[in-house]
């Protein structure tokens, strides 16, 4: 004899036959169907809710419930993904308090409530739903469209958005099935909404659960929306990249493609970088506004020193600039700028460029094509030949480029490029390491530039620094450099959304290849001797002096540029910044050499605890070394900047700058090649990875023993003597 058929709902059963009576609960088993509670609805032999209460009756911690669609609210639904709802049968009504009412088919079931809870991370409010009505309801509510309605209803949909070059997908396409509709919205909604933002690249990256969608604006990274993992991991992505004519069905390589949209009647172009990780493809798409090449040199904004020294490198009719900076530090602008000061009916300019990113009216663009065998160094051999009289190379990467470059610049040709190097002295090392001869060098140099981009405050709710909370080393540095002995902090407003920060500005490091620097770069002089002759002589206006002006005119706000404040810079340079031919300042003496070994070596501890100062201390002076203390992240980066230490010792979360902010401000801003050991009481394994990146060369976990502070100190050393 055949086993008796079960119901899918078999719990019910008990609450059935109570409410309905054993005869129809055995003719929907002798039916053999697949819900009791549906079949028994469905036939008429009893209402939904007379069903309810008798569940009710028998099990009294769960309510009935039939939901309608509107009645549900988003935040609820927010809590639990799709698949899990599916997997549970169950759909999340409304928030009370601290739980989460979920409608389910099988009230019941202790995994599904188990799992339901550790997702929400509230308890969980069960109620008895009929299992067609949390189905239907399911798949209505996480319809992958209506959530895009939702997600559009909140960010809006900004500027139309449209596509110039590539695939076009209209309504036509969407309803064969091709893409939908809403998916392309919501794609159009996200470029127009950085475009409004000013926003300089999206980033579309995954987690377990979710899609984020990042905007880069004025150099920092905000979150903007969360996705669901399927919509963003799956067709927002695929979007894109038929956008930019790339691969949808190959997701295991990195892929780069372009698109050419107009949004709000202005063209622009789109660099999409699409790249496998573990959740799926992270999308960075960089957005290539013309406006951003129509930049004139005025409306770079560069200090009244640094704008007199552009204007007569540029009248030259011949030579090299070159101007540096990190990735993201405003060189392209430069250039760009420098090209629409140089460019005129009289004058052939050429640009060698990979990729070109703006058209430039009445200039001469060439375009890199590597895999076709058009590198930088072939077209610019071919360029001599156009008789050019300017020439902008878009980055020297290697020798051949480089020697063609320098040759073109000592044969009556001027010459603009860019270099990825700190400083301006740095790059002449970087040169020679490139296997530029020094006899090139000197001659073919005209002047070097180092920028970086840091936040402006914003001008309608900037603040004046109260006396009592000013810097006084900062100070003294500005009243040095006859500037105003004061400036500003951010506030905050709705014009720069209560941040107190509004666009960017330039600080730039100018360095004039004068005949004194040039015969120093031809005797082969190393960078301590160069940089000293270039600040006693004026040559070299210091990036701390650029930083110091625009702290004095309430530009920027003292934590984002103290990284960049070199004081012994600004008091080594030369009091006023003459023409450099006419310095007679004799550079200051080299400071001594320490004494080898322990004694006599300088470190530096930078941690906001007392106690930890103390002991560190307290071991190292034993082990023979001389200590000093800062107090938390800016007092160390600004003794640093004093006088270099042998060693840095630096926590890692400290008040004011943390210790991340303090390795790049010493790697970066100061260019100090001391070794920098990190204490950490942070045991992940990417804050670790991070500081290692940033430039620390060994980290301590804290609570540590004396003893290996100071062999790790040691080691150290002996690391960076060899």
């Amino acid at each position: 004899m055949s086993a008796a058929h079960r119901f899918k709902d078999e719990w019910l059963v008990p609450a059935a036959e109570s409410a309905a009576g054993s005869a129809a609960v055995a003719a929907q088993r002798a039916a053999a169907a697949e819900s009791l509670g549906d079949a028994l609805v469905e036939s008429g032999q009893i209402t939904g809710a007379a069903l309810g209460r008798a569940v009710t009756s028998l099990h009294p911690t769960v309510d009935y419930a039939e939901p309608d669609g509107e009645e549900i609210e988003k935040m609820a639904l927010s809590l639990v993904p799709e698949r899990v709802c599916r997997r549970a049968r169950a759909l999340p009504l409304k928030v009370v308090g601290e739980s989460l009412q979920v409608a389910m088919a099988n009230p019941l079931d202790l995994d599904a409530l188990a799992d339901l809870e550790a997702i929400s991370g509230r308890a969980i409010a069960a109620c008895y739903c009929l299992p067609k009505r949390v189905d239907a309801l399911v798949k209505e509510l996480y319809n992958p469209d209506a959530v895009i309605f939702d997600l559009l209803d909140r960010v809006g949909e900004g500027q139309e958005v449209e596509i110039l070059d590539g695939p076009k997908l209209d309504e036509e396409d969407a309803a064969s099935g091709a893409f939908r509709a809403p998916v392309m919205r919501l794609a159009n909604a996200i470029i127009s909404k950085a475009v409004g933002m000013h926003a300089s690249d999206i980033h579309i990256e995954h987690d377990e659960r979710s899609s984020l969608v990042r905007f880069r604006i004025d150099g920092d990274l905000r979150g903007i929306m969360t996705l669901p993992r399927h919509l963003g991991v799956g067709p927002l992505v695929s979007r894109i990249k038929i956008m930019a004519d790339l691969d949808i069905a190959d997701r295991r390589r990195p892929q780069d493609g372009r698109a050419k949209i107009r949004v709000g009647g202005i063209e622009m172009g789109l660099r999409v970088s699409t790249l496998p990780a573990h959740f799926g493809e992270k999308v960075v798409i960089r957005i290539l506004d013309p406006r951003s090449a129509q930049v004139s040199f005025e409306a770079l904004g560069l200090s009244e020193p640094v704008t007199k020294r552009f204007n007569a490198v540029m009248s030259a009719s011949q030579g090299m600039m070159l101007v540096t900076g990190p990735t993201g530090s405003g060189k392209t602008t430069t250039l760009y700028s420098a090209l629409n000061r140089l460019k005129s009916k009289a004058t052939n300019v050429i640009t060698v460029e990979d990729p070109i990113e703006y058209k430039l009216e009445g200039i001469n663009q060439v375009q890199v094509q590597e895999k076709q065998g058009l590198s930088f160094a072939t077209v610019l051999r071919s360029v001599l030949r156009q008789d050019p009289d300017v020439i902008m190379i878009g980055e020297i990467r290697d020798q051949e480029t480089a020697d063609i470059a320098f040759q073109a610049a000592l044969t009556g040709h001027f010459v603009i490029s860019t270099l990825h190097t700190n400083d301006t002295i740095s790059t002449i090392a970087r040169l020679a390491d490139m296997g530029i001869e020094p006899f090139k060098l000197g001659p073919a140099l005209l002047a070097i530039t180092a920028q970086r981009l840091v936040r402006r405050l914003c001008p309608k709710c900037r603040e004046s620094v109260p006396a009592a909370d000013t810097d006084p080393a900062i100070l003294a540095a500005m009243k040095a450099a006859g500037l105003s002995t004061s400036y500003c902090r951010p506030k905050g407003c709705e014009s720069c959304a209560q941040t107190g920060l509004l666009g960017r500005c330039l600080l730039i490091e100018f360095l004039d290849v004068t005949k004194p620097m040039k015969e120093a770069i031809g005797r082969g002089d190393d960078e301590h001797k160069l940089r000293e002759l270039g600040l006693a002589s004026g040559a070299l206006r210091p990036l701390s002096a650029d930083t110091l002006t625009r702290l004095s005119q309430g530009e920027v706000d003292l934590s984002e540029v103290y990284a960049y404040l070199r004081l012994d810079d600004v008091r080594a340079a030369a009091p006023a910044v003459p023409a450099p031919a006419e310095a007679s300042a004799v550079p200051p003496a080299a400071p001594a050499k320490r004494a080898a070994g322990a004694y006599g070596r300088r470190v530096l501890i930078c941690d906001d605890d007392v106690s930890i100062r103390v002991l560190l201390r307290a071991v190292l002076e034993k082990a023979g070394y001389t200590v000093a203390e800062a107090v938390d992240g800016r007092d160390g980066l600004a003794q640093a900047a004093a006088s270099a230490p042998d060693a840095l010792i630096v926590d890692l979360h400290m008040p004011n700058l943390d210790g991340h902010g303090v390795i790049r401000g010493v790697r970066g801003g100061l260019g100090s090649t001391y070794p920098i050991i990190m204490l950490t009481s942070d045991d992940e394994e990417k804050s670790q990875e991070q500081a290692l990146n940033q430039g620390a060369d060994d980290y301590i976990m804290k609570p540590f023993k004396p003893a290996l502070v100071v062999a790790r100190v040691a080691a150290a050393l002996r690391r960076f003597e060899m």
